[in-house]
């Protein structure tokens, strides 16, 4: 498991605050609607992130979200551990529980230098960072949260009577 869609989404939700203007303060409804993600799923992922200290929640007149520290200091690591709770440090790729030296998945030898690059990278990168490249996007007309939408809107897995949804 790399990280879950959850943490994917709340990625994508800081990242929207992160691109707004500081004092700015998002309603949940204008983060939904501006990303394409759904509603009631966002409010718990920005609920998550409030508890963490990543996102400050204002209620009342004027009531909104914005991020609870600069950008430049908000990892994508920390969003990730935000959502997924504390990491194990021998988390395994196929998701078994007991994947160590001692007892290796058959992925384990490969997965290891993976996992802890990917972990550097997730350590490394700010929503600063990434902000800055939407920005250069947007500005070349790009609408960044095209996919979001697209794939939230998209049936996932089979239907009830267990045939193969076909997408719209």
């Amino acid at each position: 498991m790399l990280y879950s869609h959850a943490s994917e989404l709340a990625i994508r939700a800081a990242l929207y605050l992160a691109l707004q203007p500081p004092g700015k303060l998002s309603p949940v409804h204008e983060i939904a609607q501006g990303t394409g993600l759904p509603e009631p799923y966002l409010a718990k992922i920005l609920r998550r992130l409030t508890s963490s200290g990543l996102v400050r929640a204002f209620r009342g007149p004027g009531r909104g979200m914005e991020l609870g520290r600069s950008p430049e200091s908000i990892s994508l690591w920390a969003v990730v551990r935000a959502m997924e709770g504390p990491v194990q440090p021998e988390w395994c790729v196929l998701g078994l529980q007991a994947c160590s030296k001692d007892s290796p998945c058959p992925l384990h030898d490969h997965w290891i230098p993976l996992r802890d690059e990917i972990q550097r990278l997730l350590d490394e990168t700010t929503l600063a960072t990434l902000a800055h490249g939407l920005r250069q996007r947007m500005a070349r007309g790009e609408e960044p949260w095209r996919r979001v939408k697209e794939r939230a809107e998209a049936p996932r897995g089979p239907s009830r009577d267990g045939k193969k949804r076909k997408a719209s």
